[in-house]
């Protein structure tokens, strides 16, 4: 998602394209788990407020162009045909741009087609070499959470990442922090101090925003909620206190604890729970959500399809999600992704965890087992991508009915 050789191909590709991101009134958003649902949050206030929105995002969930949207109301997601065309270009001007580096210059020059009047963007990963990083000065910089993930590429400390993470932040911008971390706060600080920005620590006001009602489910979602409202208010953008209220009760990120047709659960079918949570961090925090919401519907026999990437720390991922959760039945499945781990590994690690393991050798057969067992509640986690196949199934299996 970031040039690890550095920004020079990016700032070139975007100069042969003329620069459409200059003009840009942007809140740039880095972190490690929490920035896609900050973003989505930031962008519902404003348009709640009246604005136009363009909202970049990444990965996607079933489709590309998901991470391309603009928001006055409708929600559009950017036509594919005109995606491609927008890609083509950037490919034309640089060759060997990489692919994440295509799909933020393609956005670029999509927001600057359609003149939004604020463009919300999220980092891929990492945040100092992040091809979303080209902006010369955003009106808000945002770092959500810092854990460990990415590490091949960002650093094996939490430290490492935290300074890639600061990367974002420009001379005299804002800077908005929401981690509780005293030591990765201090290195957010500190760079802010060395840019001359004011630093906004969410960590003061969080207690501010638990009155606020949220679509999104979970404990963790207040953070996010308070960092989106305190970025648009350090980016002195003026919303109203019902804007806020109402952009946070309807702001919905699709993967992340989504239910999926919640209203049919209850009548003889589970309730159908996707989950992107691909690290440690965000398997805890999804440990914590589904849990309550399992003794909430009194659901006592749950299944959970686990599928994930190679170069995550799945061992942990396993321990905190067969430990902090009861009542459950474990598939592993493949995720039809390269990097993806094999199902049969990630049994091993299900049975070293003490938890038998149903092994499946594609999602659509872990999905078949799930309509068989009479289950309350069916879990899909471990992997955006196993999330995205995963939902369209479910969705394809229900569209007629």
């Amino acid at each position: 998602m970031a040039s690890f050789d550095g920004l020079d191909r990016m700032n070139a590709l975007l100069s042969a394209l003329g620069n459409p991101e200059a003009d840009f009134r942007a809140i740039h958003i880095a972190g490690t788990n929490g920035k896609g649902s900050t973003a989505v949050m930031t962008a519902s206030i404003l348009e709640e407020a009246g604005f136009t929105v363009g909202l970049y995002t990444s990965p996607h969930l079933e489709i590309e162009c998901e991470r391309v949207q603009i928001w006055d109301g409708t929600h559009r997601m950017i036509d594919q045909a005109h995606f491609d065309e927008l890609k083509d270009r950037a490919k034309a001007m640089e060759p060997n741009a990489t692919v994440f580096e295509v799909y933020t210059a393609a956005a670029y020059l999509y927001f600057a087609e359609m003149k939004p009047d604020y463009v919300v963007l999220e980092t891929g990963l990492g945040g100092r070499l992040d091809s979303t990083n080209t902006l010369k000065k955003p009106l808000v910089s945002v770092i959500t959470q810092v854990g460990l993930d990415h590490t091949a590429e960002l650093g094996n400390t939490i430290f490492r990442i935290a300074r890639e993470k600061a990367g974002i932040i420009k001379p005299g911008v804002p800077v908005v922090s929401q981690t509780p971390d005293l030591n990765v706060k201090n290195i957010f600080r500190r760079t802010a101090a060395e840019n001359g920005c004011e630093f906004i620590d969410v960590s003061l006001v969080y207690d501010e925003y638990r009155s606020y009602e949220l679509s999104m489910k979970g404990s963790h979602q207040i953070r996010n909620a308070a960092t989106a409202a305190e970025a648009i208010r350090a980016a002195g953008i003026e919303v109203s206190e019902e804007a806020v209220r109402i952009g946070l009760a309807n702001a919905y990120l699709p993967g992340r604890f989504e239910v999926l047709d919640e209203d049919r659960a209850g009548s003889g079918e589970p309730f159908f729970i996707i989950d992107g949570a691909h690290n440690p961090d965000a398997a805890e925090a999804l440990a914590e959500t589904f849990t309550a919401f399992t003794r909430e519907h009194k659901s006592k026999r749950n299944f959970v399809i686990f599928g994930c990437m190679k170069d995550k720390n799945y061992t942990r991922m396993i321990q905190l999600l067969t430990g902090n959760m009861k009542g459950c039945t474990y598939a592993t499945a493949a995720v039809d992704y390269g990097r993806a781990e094999d199902p049969e590994r990630l049994g091993e690690v299900f049975a070293a965890c003490g938890r038998s393991c149903i092994v499946c050798e594609s999602a659509a057969e872990a999905y078949e087992i799930s309509k068989e067992g009479n289950y309350g509640c069916v879990l899909v986690t471990g992997s955006i991508y196993l999330a995205g196949e995963l939902r369209s199934l479910y969705l394809q299996d229900h569209k007629s009915l």
